[in-house]
């Protein structure tokens, strides 16, 4: 079985010279991050979910630093994620996402270890 990956979809993604120009101006401008999924079934959706849970425990445990994107605030779907963020935010949530995706293909191993047995 294959593992859980994305893709970017954004707009910024794309690497449009004017858009890259936009960043640079206006820091405060507002853009939607867009990830396509690529899962198997219900147990990749369910690891997803457990990786983001945690996540979320955490920032709730150790609080977020300043102006930092939290996990709570993406739009999940089965076949997507949607970010609406701060343009200075980008980078931050690109590693979010990253990290969950390898915290939900963890997860996910584990589950079916655990199902093994």
């Amino acid at each position: 079985m294959k593992p859980i990956a994305y893709t970017e979809m954004s707009a910024a993604a794309s690497g449009g010279e004017a858009n890259a120009h936009a960043l640079r101006i206006d820091p405060t401008r507002h853009v939607t991050l867009r990830f396509r999924l690529n899962l198997d079934g219900i147990e990749d959706v369910e690891a997803l979910r457990y990786a983001r849970r945690a996540m979320i425990r955490e920032e709730r445990t150790r609080g977020l630093e300043w102006d930092e994107p939290s996990m709570e605030h993406p739009t999940f779907t089965p076949t997507e994620i949607r970010w609406f963020v701060l343009a200075a935010q980008t980078s931050w949530c690109r590693e979010k996402v990253a990290e969950l995706v390898e915290r939900a293909n963890r997860a996910r191993k584990a589950m079916r270890g655990l199902q093994g047995d």
